[in-house]
């Protein structure tokens, strides 16, 4: 008799979970969303919104080798970005040399997976410029003003974050090659070959490129 007990019990436990899992299941499925109707995205408040398919504005950067920079850019369906830069670093003494520089590029981001990361590519022109004086023995001294122009690729990758609100804060570092360079001077190079040290570092050398902090807005 005990066993009987025993598995009547065992025997009545089983069934009633097997009702309940079958009833979940049921409601569950009937309250599941049809695979043909989108899910709805809601603002806090409870009423639906509906994600801008473009979204553009400007961001600010700081990093090396500009150190300011300040990008138009537009984000196509959270998948492209395409921007335009201009970069800037401010006139610096480097070996007694007063350099200054200064870009224009476009740039392409692709966001593989919708999310921060990107691949981005960079491309434009830059300017170096190098200022000094000269002592030219008896001939007192004279200023030697030297430029460097060349082309550039910057590829690189990155995250980028934007919130609902349109606010937009990211990261990123790659590598800057340069194309082509024409340098100019107003004496001959051999005078002083600090100046063109310091410019062809800047603008003839293969760089990293870091951007500590980009902030902005994308509306």
């Amino acid at each position: 008799m005990r066993v009987s007990s025993l598995q009547a019990i065992f025997l009545s436990a089983l069934s009633a979970a097997a009702s309940a899992l079958t009833w979940s299941g049921g409601a569950a499925a009937g309250q599941a969303p049809s695979a043909a109707e989108p899910e709805e995205t809601r603002s806090p408040a409870g009423t639906p919104t509906v994600e801008a398919p473009v979204r553009a504005g400007v961001i600010a950067g700081i990093g090396f080798p500009r150190p300011l920079a300040v990008e138009g850019m537009a984000v196509i369906s959270r998948t492209v970005a395409l921007g335009a830069e201009y970069g800037i670093l401010p006139a610096v003494t480097i070996d007694g040399v007063n350099t200054s520089l200064w870009s224009l590029s476009g740039d392409l981001r692709v966001f593989p997976f919708r999310g921060a990361f990107f691949l981005g590519l960079r491309a434009g022109r830059q300017h170096v410029g190098a200022t000094t004086t000269l002592a030219i023995g008896s001939f007192g001294s004279a200023a030697e003003v030297l430029g460097l122009d060349s082309w550039f690729l910057n590829p690189r990758a990155g995250f980028l974050w934007t919130t609902r609100e349109g606010l937009s804060f990211g990261v990123e570092a790659g590598v800057q090659v340069p194309i082509g360079a024409a340098i100019s001077s107003t004496l001959p190079l051999a005078l002083y070959p600090t100046a063109q040290r310091t410019i062809d570092a800047l603008g003839r050398t293969v760089l990293p490129t870091v951007d500590l902090l980009r902030v902005g807005l994308l509306l």
